[in-house]
């Protein structure tokens, strides 16, 4: 607690020398950012004046990544939820992470669980990644411990329930739970309470804020990440008119020891750029600054968000510190960026293991050779085709590019061939055949799959061959095999190009 409440004085202190200044630069080239996604909670979800009804990723028109996708002219992928903290983040990019109980809130494990299959495929494919987290991690706290005060005070369940059910978020909830302790006259309880609270929140901030990049980092190391910091939509607001304190001040402590520790406690600090966001106007800023300003809290689920001045200030700081990118973009005109394959077939593009089959065409809805199968593991197997130079297939001509990748395979135990010595390389590889291979690679490269999924009986299931009898189940519990919305897998089908690169981006890049 000492150390916490030195850190709390040198940032303080260093709040006193000011804000960071906006700059512009006369024009910066911004081609290279093809692709935009953005991670966040309400404020990247765009919660505010034009209050969105959905907030699970939500194009809000006004919202910050709007601003920033037209000024740089990127396809943007919203991935902005209300309400998101950094463990709901963090389990959409670890299967194996266990969100912990004391966050349980409207956003569920299921929830999660529903959702979380964009976030890989679209970080992996991303050019431009801003994120804004970790506000509502640290109001879960400060919430907890003011419906526990308001409890004690002998406030009822029920009553503290109703005041904070709507919200569209802790933050929200906690500004709607201040409200009620205000009419009963215990907000000074409340407010002691909720400043307790934050320091555990700002605690489970920093446990998983370095997970959360380093994951983002695994999947995209040569992306552009602007990440946000914290601001309080409360700095000037009152308990009452004639109070010395003021409400806001209470939480700005630590405030800014988030920022401090995006900023510089971060063991990756040095690789994304910071944004401050200090200071921009809030709903409550615009529309009160008292909690005796009856209509104040006549939009609690807005109050905390920022206004629409609010967002296209917060637009401004991230264009004014974003990095220039240049350079050749993504080739496949036959891709667009709106198409369901392009997540994938861009992050193997990025990773140089697709090439596309002629100038400017990928051909994703081609089917996808046993030769060309092969090619595409070993690519990204990072294959020195050197040292597999004699292949054993009699049908495999050793001239052929995908010759040494074959060998390779054949070596790993990846593929056994169909007997006979014959390999088959130009014959068009089926669903279930992708699946085994898909399965030897990652038992060759001592990769697991982890189960995400329950076990799916296909209706089909019977037309499985005996041989793919076991790797299918294993992907599609690991949720990089799906079948088809009538129940049927297919297993004999051929693969498309763009159906690999799913497949292969699923089960081997994540």
């Amino acid at each position: 607690m000492r150390k916490l409440r030195s850190l709390l004085c040198l940032v303080l202190t260093l709040a006193l020398l000011g804000s960071l200044g906006v700059c512009f630069a006369a024009e910066k080239d911004y081609s290279g950012y093809e692709y935009y996604v953005a991670l966040g909670d309400s404020i990247a979800n765009g919660i505010g004046e034009n209050n969105v009804e959905n907030k699970y990723m939500n194009r809000t028109p006004g919202a910050y990544p709007e601003r920033i996708a037209q000024a740089i002219g990127a396809y943007w992928s919203q991935l902005g939820c209300g309400g998101m903290r950094t463990v709901e983040l963090r389990a959409c990019l670890e299967d194996d992470y266990v969100m912990p109980d004391e966050y349980a809130n409207n956003f569920t494990r299921a929830k999660v669980d529903e959702i979380r299959h964009y976030y890989k495929p679209a970080i992996a494919a991303a050019d431009l990644i801003t994120l804004n987290i970790g506000a509502n991690d640290v109001a879960t706290y400060a919430l907890l411990k003011a419906k526990a005060a308001l409890a004690d005070a002998g406030v009822s369940l029920s009553v503290i329930n109703s005041a904070t059910e709507d919200a569209a978020d802790d933050a929200g909830a906690l500004s709607n739970l201040l409200g009620l302790a205000k009419k009963l006259g215990g907000i000074a309880g409340a407010v002691n309470a909720a400043v307790e609270g934050l320091a555990v929140g700002y605690a489970r901030f920093v446990e998983n804020w370095d997970a959360i990049i380093g994951d983002i980092y695994a999947l995209n190391p040569d992306v552009t990440l602007v990440v946000a910091g914290f601001y309080n939509p409360f700095n000037q607001l009152k308990i009452s008119d004639s109070s010395l304190l003021e409400l806001g001040r209470a939480a700005d402590g630590i405030i800014y020891a988030v920022n401090l520790q995006m900023q510089m406690g971060s063991k990756y600090a040095n690789r994304y750029t910071y944004v401050d966001i200090t200071g921009i106007q809030s709903m409550a800023a615009k529309f009160g600054d008292s909690l005796l300003d009856d209509g104040f809290f006549s939009a609690v689920e807005l109050d905390v968000h920022p206004s629409n001045e609010g967002q296209a200030e917060i637009a401004q700081r991230f264009l004014a510190k974003l990095p220039e990118k240049s350079g050749p973009g993504f080739p496949f005109r036959d891709v667009a960026q709106a198409r369901w394959s392009y997540p994938y077939v861009k992050a193997l593009y990025d990773q140089d293991v697709v090439n596309g089959m002629e100038a400017g065409l990928f051909q994703p809805e081609g089917p996808l050779t046993r030769g060309q199968l092969v090619t595409l593991l070993g690519r990204m197997a990072k294959v020195n085709v050197k040292n597999y130079v004699n292949c054993k297939f009699a049908d495999v001509d050793p001239g052929s590019y995908y010759a040494p990748y074959v060998e390779w395979a054949r070596q790993q135990g990846v593929v056994q061939g169909v007997g006979d010595d014959l390999f088959r390389p130009e014959t068009i590889a089926t669903r279930e055949q992708l699946a085994v291979i898909t399965a030897n690679y990652v038992r060759a490269q001592n990769g697991k799959l982890t189960p995400v999924n329950p076990a799916a009986t296909f209706t089909d299931q019977g037309s499985i061959s005996p041989w793919a009898r076991g790797a299918v189940p294993m992907l599609q519990r690991a949720g990089v095999l799906s079948g088809y919305p009538d129940g049927l897998f297919r297993p004999q089908n051929p693969v498309t190009r763009e159906e690999a690169c799913k497949i292969l981006c699923e089960g081997i890049l994540y």
